[in-house]
């Protein structure tokens, strides 16, 4: 599980770690259990409200649904950030219930893990090659320029230089943490009216920023060779074909998964009543 995961899924992870019939791997949940009502308020049919009428609970008696009152999270916006990921902060203030085996577990909204894996960051421009759709273009050019290729298919260095000159041609672009500082920093010396006793070294700033941005496509290389050859496996064999190809031989959670259930004593201490935490 994770922030992404689904409000269904995460009343199921809260049923399985209550009963104690598993582990849960991943990061901690989102936390939507909120139980919402349609009424009609128009003759037509036309205008209806939507009201909350209840919230989900799981059977240790927590609740799913995180509070945002104190109007620290925004609705929408992901509720656990970097600083928080210590266990002492993810279990802060939260209310202590405990499973069928005694295990402790928390309330306050969303599903702690029993074991958490590291998250995956994502570099500027990694995010930005998604957002444009740079990875499924280029997915459509491969395929139809290889008909042939196979769902077993290797990204080679070659591939990747391909990938780079597509970039080139859609003349792909985006902004990188530093640019977006420098220009905060150009704003400002506008404002002070000191353009004309700072521009060679903002030039100079600007040049040395876009060497970064050559830089940032080797040191994302191999997120680049997973992300195009998960768009390409995914035109030529769907879904499934991506989930057998792709994610299960690279993604950390299942691997960690396979890891604990290649360790029936260590799964066994887990699931033993008072067990904390995994101790990995």
């Amino acid at each position: 599980v994770d922030e992404g995961t689904a409000s269904a899924s995460e009343i199921v992870s809260g049923a399985i770690q209550d009963w104690d019939r598993g582990l849960i791997i991943g990061n901690p949940t989102y936390g939507k259990g909120l139980v919402q009502q349609i009424f009609p308020i128009s003759n037509d049919g036309s205008l209806n409200l939507k009201l909350t009428t209840a919230k989900y609970y799981v059977p240790s008696g927590r609740c799913i649904q995180r509070s945002d009152r104190q109007g620290k999270r925004p609705a929408g916006h992901p509720v656990i950030s970097d600083e928080e990921t210590t266990d002492s902060m993810l279990i802060k203030d939260k209310p202590v219930f405990y499973t069928n085996n005694g295990r402790k577990v928390y309330g306050g909204g969303g599903i702690i893990p029993d074991i958490q894996v590291e998250r995956e960051t994502y570099k500027p421009i990694e995010i930005n090659l998604e957002r444009q759709g740079m990875f499924f273009d280029f997915a459509v050019k491969y395929v139809a320029d290889h008909p042939d290729v196979k769902p077993t298919l290797t990204i080679t260095d070659d591939i990747l230089e391909q990938f780079r000159r597509f970039l080139k041609e859609k003349k792909f672009t985006y902004k990188s943490v530093l640019q977006s500082s420098l220009e905060e920093l150009q704003k400002t010396i506008k404002e002070e009216g000191k353009e004309d006793e700072f521009s060679a070294t903002l030039a100079r700033m600007d040049s040395l920023i876009e060497q970064e941005k050559h830089n940032d496509f080797n040191e994302s290389k191999e997120y680049i060779r997973r992300a195009i050859k998960r768009e390409i496996v995914r035109s030529i064999a769907g879904e499934r074909g991506v989930y057998e190809h792709v994610i299960l031989p690279t993604d950390k959670t299942i691997a960690k998964a396979v890891e604990v259930l290649k360790s029936p004593d260590t799964y066994a201490k887990m699931m033993q009543a008072g067990q904390k935490k995994a101790e990995l």
